[in-house]
């Protein structure tokens, strides 16, 4: 008898851990953080400290950038087992 076309193959569903979502997130947030409109409002010419505001911001958001990717992948569930060989065909 054969298999319907949607049995066993090797392929699963995504597990519902939304990890791909937290990423998908973090990239969207960076593309905000470093669009030139918002980098151009920090590089008016200012001052912190001594340090200009521009590398301050470029610099703190890519840390923040870099916090948030590290906490979203630490807290991802670990991989599941892996599948066993597939069986051979029955012709």
């Amino acid at each position: 008898m054969a298999r319907p076309p949607h049995a066993h193959r090797g392929l699963r569903m995504a597990s519902p851990s939304g990890l791909t979502e937290r990423l998908g997130a973090a990239f969207l947030l960076g593309l905000v953080l470093f669009m030139p409109p918002l980098l151009a409002v920090f590089g008016q010419g200012g001052w912190l400290a001594g340090i200009p505001v521009a590398f301050l911001y470029l610099f703190g958001a890519w840390i923040a950038l870099t916090l948030v990717l590290a906490l979203i992948i630490e807290r991802a569930p670990p991989d599941p087992a892996p599948l066993p060989p597939d069986e051979p065909a029955e012709r």
